[in-house]
C-alpha cells in the first residue's frame, strides 16, 4: 500500500485528527489523481455497503455444530491416555516386571479388538449460494458528495438528477465541519450545485470541470460511467 493509499484509507476510516483532515482535503484539492484515488474508494464503501447479508442456512448451522462439538474418546484414545499420562514410580525390578506384563496384555487386546482397516465417510458438502442481480433492473454508481463548510448549518445537493430541488437531497456533518452524502446516479452527465443553509448556491471546489448555468454562474459538472 502506497502512502496516498494509507492516508485515504485513514480519511474513510475516521483515524485522521481533524487537522489532518483539513491537510488531506487541501492535498486532495491541489491533486487531481489523489482525488480520483479517494473517490473511487468512497464508490467502493458504497457499493460494498449496499450488498445483502447472507444468513447461514439451519442446515449449515448444524453442521458446523455436530462438528465441533465435544467427542467421546474412543477405546484406544483412553488406553494411550492412561499409558502416557504422566507419573511418579518408584522403580524396583518387581514393579518393573508388573508394569511391562500389564502394557503387554494390554497393547494385545488393542491389537485383537482393533477394526482391520478405517473408512473415510465424506462430509456433504453445502451447495455455495449466489447472488445474481436482475436483467432488467438498470445500473445506477454510488457517489460520494463532500463539501468542507465549517460554518454552515445545513448542506444540502441540487441537479439535473434531483429536479434542482434544494431540499431533497441533505449532505450529513462529520468532523472537521466536513459535508458528506452518498447518492446512487444511472450512467450519464450531470450539473449540481451545494446549497449552504438553504440560500446560498455554490459550486463544487472539486469538481473536475464546471459548465454556465446561462445566468453568468457555473455549475459543477460530474460525469458517472460504470
Amino acid at each position: 500500500m502506497t502512502k496516498e493509499e494509507l492516508l485515504i484509507q485513514r480519511f474513510v476510516d475516521h483515524d485522521l485528527t481533524p487537522e489532518e483532515r483539513l491537510q488531506f482535503l487541501k492535498a486532495v484539492d491541489e491533486d487531481a489523481a489523489l482525488r480520483r484515488q479517494w473517490l473511487n474508494m468512497e464508490l467502493i464503501l458504497a457499493a460494498a455497503a449496499q450488498l445483502p447479508r447472507l444468513a447461514p442456512s439451519p442446515r449449515f448451522v448444524e453442521q458446523v455444530r455436530a462438528k465441533v462439538a465435544a467427542r467421546t474418546p474412543n477405546l484406544w484414545e483412553r488406553l494411550s491416555g492412561i499409558v502416557m499420562a504422566p507419573r511418579i514410580v518408584e522403580w524396583n525390578l518387581a514393579g518393573a516386571f508388573v508394569a511391562a506384563s500389564l502394557a503387554a496384555v494390554a497393547l494385545w487386546g488393542v491389537i485383537r479388538i482393533m477394526p482391520e482397516r478405517v473408512v473415510g465417510v465424506p462430509v456433504a458438502a453445502v451447495p455455495a449460494q449466489t447472488i445474481a442481480a436482475s436483467a432488467d433492473q438498470e445500473p445506477k454508481v454510488f457517489v460520494r458528495m463532500v463539501l468542507r463548510q465549517p460554518g454552515a448549518r445545513s448542506v444540502s445537493v441540487a441537479g439535473d438528477f434531483n429536479g434542482w430541488n434544494p431540499t431533497q437531497t441533505q449532505l450529513e456533518r462529520s468532523e472537521g465541519g466536513v459535508w458528506t452524502a452518498t447518492i446512487p446516479l444511472k450512467p450519464g452527465r450531470y450539473q449540481y450545485m451545494f446549497v449552504i443553509d438553504g440560500k446560498q448556491w455554490i459550486a463544487d471546489p472539486l469538481a473536475a470541470e464546471g459548465a454556465g448555468d446561462g445566468f453568468g454562474a457555473q455549475n459543477a459538472v460530474l460525469d458517472v460511467a460504470i
